[in-house]
């Protein structure tokens, strides 16, 4: 009996063996096949034009059937490709359109055409003078054409009969969402469940999308509308609901608007810092994730959101990356382009951008990913982390407007094109008034230096100092000059923040302040003091950290500490607090406006305002970071009005029309491995609408190349410095500034704004029109009064237009007395 039994084991052994090796052996060709096929198509016409020459496709039914589907996509583990959830009954009738087709497309990769799925999406359901919309009324999914030139806009690609039946739905499916049951968070998408329903129902004005995910119990629903630009898609927040233990934690609307092809011309946009391409290809490494940051920088009160490594005894930081300052995605190809700008809902998203080859689906997508619920960790005793969710749904309506653009228009500057117009006519932001060329300075007034008994007050710049580096720059021809303090109130840098007032007394006290500022006055020069009201110090800092101070998801006063420049550890030794908001508005911001006013200062530079982004998981307070963002708003507009003018770093995009300058402009991009270049993209959208500065030029890393990005970007010159030596700051909390004693760096601030001043002068207020590469490593910039500036990054010079550019330099054309 037992030998029978062993051999039954080997027997069903083999069987399995067998069994496994066949479906490797059938994977793999199907794979083959899938790497052989022409390059996924997104034209309604090619795949009518493929069917109509012996495809065997049939236009799909009133269900959503694609007839023809091969045979061999069905498995036992999923349906055909074609199944679609059927719709709802009740769905009022709609006419029904003539077959798709005019599209941008792609045809057949050498060795022939293979047969294509048909364009599903082809039920007349909205039309304004610009579009005609369409809907496949069984899966929701759209396709929107323009009635000028007959171009159109896919939600779901068309693609080969040879694709994998998993994969076909994961793309047919217009909206993607991930929620939780307490442990990990999972996956899905409205096509992958018979369970999972759509109810189309046809409006005047919109069509009205009612997804149930039957076997998660949970139920929205999703709107479409047309635009004078395009689509908009609208999540209203009332439709939610939650009928079981699954809760939500993202939804990702039409994650496959105008997916691009390898074979396809073009590249997606990435808000990632000035902005940065992915341009198309077939031949790519294996990219094993794609991009996924979100919109205005990670919530600082998540700490999994801004660490890679996170354990009892100290954090670990992610690596130096750029942030995402405008809420923009796109995606252009073969003449046509969509401009994702998200509208409503952007403070809790991310923006995502997936190459070609994840998921074994070769096409290059970007989206929107909605957040409704944040996770993070938390520690237990010796239960080590144990995740934990918000329970409450971050509230209100998600909307996202795809702007549809074709020809010249489909690319990064007609994007950003687009998405200045939608800032100056929808956002009511407007150009910064009387824009000049000028140097900006920053000056660190003093800083405490702990020792072993006590603390010393390190003077590095005294108010009497100060007008001394005024006067050295003007008498070198420097003279527009906006100078900003810094660590000029009591105890300096990170004192009594978010307390400013009293002005230090070792500086020259609030005599000497008012002194200074009639002296700049007096010489044309306009004096912004720094304030920080957003993360004050622990050690030093006029607060209570249990009152004043947001507390993280485990209800505890979260503690941000610095970290270690080697390891990107927390430096435990050093304790910084996020403020509440709301209450540092109330008792600090609005009461020390006043002082500011009666100082007579040109503005104030509202530090962190303009780069940190954060919430509030108190129990007893929560607060958005939706909110947050309103409160730093009506902060800078308040100042606007009591005190002058207004400064933040950075420049996220809410602060538009609340800013007169921006400080350190993103010029970079992160550099991930599956993006090629920056672009800039957010300076071709604000130049004209708001002046910016490039980062100190005294501490760049690589002073030839980072010049030359900054006149390729349009980023006016500026400079850190001290009147004391850099030196004085050592053992201080102030390590970033290696080389800044005034009297090293004067002759080179003066130098390097007299050789820009033609030019920033000539275009201080002009759009960008223009940006593009007229050969490797040669850059032009196009301003709209037509001055042009030729960039060369080589090491050889170049012609360029009849012009020769020397090695690492440039030339401008179009302004008097220009290099």
């Amino acid at each position: 009996m037992r030998k029978q039994r062993i051999r039954k084991l080997f027997a069903y052994s083999a069987i399995m063996m067998l069994a496994a090796v066949l479906v490797f052996r059938q994977l793999s060709l199907a794979a083959v096949e899938q790497a052989n096929a022409p390059a996924l198509a997104a034209s309604g016409k090619a795949a009518e034009t493929l069917a109509a020459e012996g495809a065997g496709a049939a236009p799909a039914s009133d269900e959503g059937e694609v007839p023809g589907t091969p045979a061999e996509e069905t498995t036992a583990d999923a349906a055909p490709a074609s199944e679609t959830p059927s719709q709802s009954a009740g769905t009022p009738a709609v006419q029904a359109a003539p077959a798709a087709g005019n599209a941008q497309g792609q045809q057949g990769a050498a060795g022939g055409d293979v047969p294509m799925y048909p364009v599903t999406a082809v039920t007349k359901a909205l039309e304004n003078e610009q579009f005609v919309l369409y809907i496949d009324d069984a899966n929701g999914n759209v396709r929107v054409v323009s009635k000028r030139t007959g171009a159109e806009w896919l939600g779901a690609p068309v693609v080969p009969r040879t694709t994998m039946p998993n994969n076909k739905k994961f793309m047919d499916s217009p909206v993607h969402i991930k929620f939780t049951e307490g442990a990990d968070i999972t996956s899905t998408y409205s096509l992958k469940d018979k369970e999972t329903t759509v109810d189309v129902q046809v409006r005047d004005d919109a069509v009205r999308l009612e997804f149930a995910f039957g076997p998660e119990k949970i139920s929205f629903a999703m709107e479409y509308r047309l635009t004078a630009s395009g689509l908009e898609v609208t999540i209203p927040y009332d439709s939610i609901k939650e009928e079981g233990k699954a809760k939500l934690i993202s939804i990702e609307p039409l994650p496959f608007m105008n997916a691009a092809a390898e074979t396809d011309k073009g590249a997606m946009l990435l808000p990632d810092g000035s902005g940065a391409l992915l341009h198309f290809r077939q031949n790519h490494p294996m990219y094993l994730k794609g991009y996924s940051e979100m919109i205005y920088g990670p919530d600082h009160t998540f700490v999994t959101q801004t660490h890679d490594m996170v354990t009892e005894f100290g954090m670990r930081a992610n690596t130096p990356r750029q942030l995402v300052a405008l809420p923009v995605f796109g995606i252009y190809r073969n003449g046509i382009g969509t401009l994702g700008i998200v509208t409503e809902g952007e403070y809790d998203a991310r923006i995502n951008g997936t190459p070609a080859g994840i998921r074994a689906i070769p096409l290059y997508r970007s989206s929107v990913e909605f957040l409704y619920r944040k996770n993070d960790v938390i520690f237990i005793g010796s239960s080590g982390q144990i995740p934990y969710y918000q329970g409450a749904r971050i509230q209100g309506d998600r909307k996202v407007r795809f702007d549809l653009l074709e020809g010249e228009k489909a690319g990064y500057v007609g994007m950003a094109t687009a998405y200045r117009d939608y800032l100056m006519r929808e956002r009511g932001v407007q150009p910064v008034n009387n824009q000049t060329a000028t140097l900006s300075v920053k000056l660190l007034g003093g800083i405490l230096r702990e020792e072993i008994i006590g603390s010393t007050f390190i003077r590095m710049t005294t108010f009497q100092q100060a007008k001394s580096i005024i006067d050295a720059l003007q008498a070198k021809g420097a003279d527009r000059l906006e100078i900003t303090l810094d660590g000029w109130t009591k105890n300096g840098l990170y004192g009594n923040q978010p307390d400013h007032f009293p002005v230090a007394r070792q500086l020259g006290g609030g005599k000497g302040l008012e002194e200074l500022v009639r002296y700049a006055k007096e010489r044309g020069v306009e004096l912004y003091l720094r304030a920080n009201y957003v993360r004050a110090s622990g050690d030093k800092g006029r607060f209570n950290k249990r009152q004043d101070a947001i507390r993280g998801i485990d209800r505890e006063v979260l503690d941000s500490t610095n970290y270690n420049v080697a390891t990107r550890w927390t430096n435990n030794d050093q304790h910084f607090y996020f403020m509440k908001p709301k209450r540092v508005y109330e008792r600090r911001i609005a009461k020390e406006l006043d002082d500011f006013a009666s100082l007579g200062v040109s503005g104030i530079q509202f530090q962190y305002m303009g780069d940190h982004l954060y919430s509030d998981e108190d129990p007893d307070a929560f607060f958005s970071r939706a909110q947050t963002a309103g409160v730093w708003t009506a902060a800078l507009r308040e100042a606007r009005q009591k005190v002058g003018k207004t400064a933040v770093d950075y420049g996220f995009a809410y602060t538009f029309g609340a800013i007169d300058r921006i400080d350190n402009v993103p010029l970079w991009h992160s550099g991930y491995v599956y993006t090629d270049e920056a672009v800039p993209f957010y300076q071709l959208a604000i130049h004209g609408l708001i002046p910016y500065y490039a980062s100190p030029a005294n501490l760049r890393e690589d002073s030839r190349k980072e010049f030359l990005r900054a006149i390729e970007y349009g980023a006016l010159p500026s400079f850190e410095l001290t009147y004391a030596p850099t030196s004085d700051l050592q053992r201080t909390l102030e390590d970033r500034l290696f080389s800044s004693r005034a009297d090293d760096w004067i002759n080179d601030a003066a130098a390097e704004f007299g050789e820009l001043l033609p030019l920033f002068e000539a275009v201080a207020d002009q759009q960008m029109t223009g940006h593009e590469q007229p050969q490797p490593g040669v850059y032009r910039t196009t301003y709209a009064n037509g001055v042009q500036v030729i960039v060369n990054y080589n090491a050889f010079a170049v012609q360029v237009g009849g012009m020769q550019v020397e090695a690492m330099d440039f030339a401008v054309t179009g302004v008097k007395d220009a290099p």
